[in-house]
């Protein structure tokens, strides 16, 4: 009989440690839930912003592709190119531009 009452007090002990146990574990899944629901906010900003860039970049390649005078302007302000009828003065003490090459 004394080993039915000890058994009567220990169930409730356990099945509170288990409740304890469970509302932990669903604590620290929550959290882990709200951490990698903001990963994913900050990885589709990320893929918003590069998916603009992309575009912004593809139309600058369409737009050298398709139009001479530009592929002309990109050439000189990137690559310090001139043109073959064209004569570069550079004053003395200053560093001539980039790239001198002719195209």
């Amino acid at each position: 009989m004394a080993s039915k009452q000890r058994a009567r007090y220990w169930w409730p002990i356990i099945l509170a440690a288990v409740i304890v146990l469970c509302g932990l574990v669903i604590y620290r899944g929550a959290a882990n839930l709200s951490k990698l629901r903001a990963e994913l906010e900050q990885a589709q900003q990320a893929n918003q912003r590069l998916d603009s860039d992309n575009r912004a970049l593809y139309r600058q390649v369409q737009r050298l592709r398709q139009d001479k005078a530009a592929l002309e302007r990109a050439a000189r302000r990137e690559m310090g190119l001139v043109g073959d009828d064209e004569i570069i003065y550079t004053t003395p003490g200053k560093t001539p531009p980039e790239g001198g090459a002719q195209k």
